[in-house]
């Protein structure tokens, strides 16, 4: 697997998962909003917080669906408001980048604000236009796959980022619907993926909870999105739903890391735990009675406790046969000197 360095941060095998807190629309365009949720992504030890950068008259058509377009433009973040996230988000010391809907957009992060990688979110993944012009800008990509219907699209739509110059892309599971019902997550996409390229592969979550993203931990995925909120029941945005809360994000990021140091390493294993717990765990061989000096020891004369501080069962037979060099009693260890 090819690794991805997201400013400084390599992201692939043997690495540590990315975990993302997705700021979305769950702040409601409230910059103040959006600096909690900086704090709180900051607090949980998440790598990076996402924000959405869409100037909504570039993004929805204003006749076709001016309901959608009046629920979407009170939720934009002005530029100057992304400016200062990006600013806040220096000063608390964790990554922000933001998705770019428009061309607009990707020309505003990119050129002003000089972001040091782009996401794709699903709604543009299989813009193919958009796609090049993303991809033609030399930076690292993450893309999610929420609207593709079988893994032709997803080629095509990999294939579109790479014909352009895209080499360091990161596919990331996901499925737009919110919240997402269990059983449509498919999360064995995740080990297809991993098989259809050498890239990276991660997951965006929009399930209720954050089970969901452990399973992908354990699947493999390199890196992590779930949306932040303070209202999981605010009908305002379908986001909130599927969000983790300042506290649950704390324990998801707490439990991805216990899943990656249990993970561990094919074929190495933690030689010194296992000794020590064969000291308490496993059986030695004991006397089942009193066996006096001289006496021909018997498999009737042999019974196996613990702590594991003497001969092993599987070592019986070096006992059985031999002579007692000296009384031993009932419970007593028996040791390779006790015998000739």
């Amino acid at each position: 697997m090819k690794k991805v360095n997201l400013n400084n941060k390599l992201i692939g095998q043997g690495e540590q998962v990315y975990i993302i807190a997705e700021g979305g629309v769950t702040n409601f365009g409230d910059l103040g909003l959006a600096k909690k949720q900086i704090d709180a992504a900051m607090a949980a030890g998440c790598d990076a917080i996402k924000f959405q950068a869409q100037t909504t008259e570039e993004l929805v058509s204003k006749k076709v669906a001016p309901d959608w377009y009046a629920r979407m433009k009170y939720k934009e973040l002005s530029y100057h408001g992304i400016r200062e996230l990006q600013r806040y988000c220096s000063v608390r010391n964790i990554e922000f980048f933001a998705t770019a809907h428009t061309n607009v957009d990707l020309d505003f992060l990119d050129k002003e604000l000089n972001v040091p990688f782009f996401k794709v979110g699903s709604g543009e993944s299989i813009n193919y236009d958009f796609l090049k012009n993303v991809g033609r800008r030399g930076k690292p990509i993450i893309i999610s796959l929420g609207l593709h219907l079988n893994e032709n699209e997803i080629r095509k739509s990999i294939g579109a980022l790479e014909d352009a110059g895209a080499s360091e892309i990161i596919i990331m599971h996901c499925n737009t619907a919110y919240p997402t019902p269990p059983e449509i997550n498919n999360l064995r996409m995740i080990t297809r993926l991993k098989e259809m390229f050498d890239y990276p592969i991660g997951y965006s979550d929009h399930s209720v909870g954050f089970h969901m993203p452990l399973a992908a931990v354990a699947l493999g995925a390199k890196i992590i999105e779930k949306h932040i909120s303070f209202d999981l029941d605010d009908l305002r945005s379908l986001d909130c739903s599927g969000s983790c809360t300042p506290e649950t994000l704390k324990l998801m990021v707490r439990q991805i890391r216990e899943i990656e140091a249990a993970m561990g390493n094919p074929g190495i294993l933690r030689e010194e735990k296992i000794i020590q717990g064969r000291q308490w765990a496993q059986q030695s061989i004991v006397a089942k009675k009193d066996i006096e000096r001289g006496m021909v020891i018997i498999r009737d004369m042999l019974a196996f406790k613990r702590p594991g501080k003497g001969l092993p069962p599987y070592e019986a037979e070096k006992i059985i046969g031999k002579t007692a060099k000296r009384n031993i009693e009932a419970d007593e260890l028996i040791l390779l000197d006790d015998i000739i």
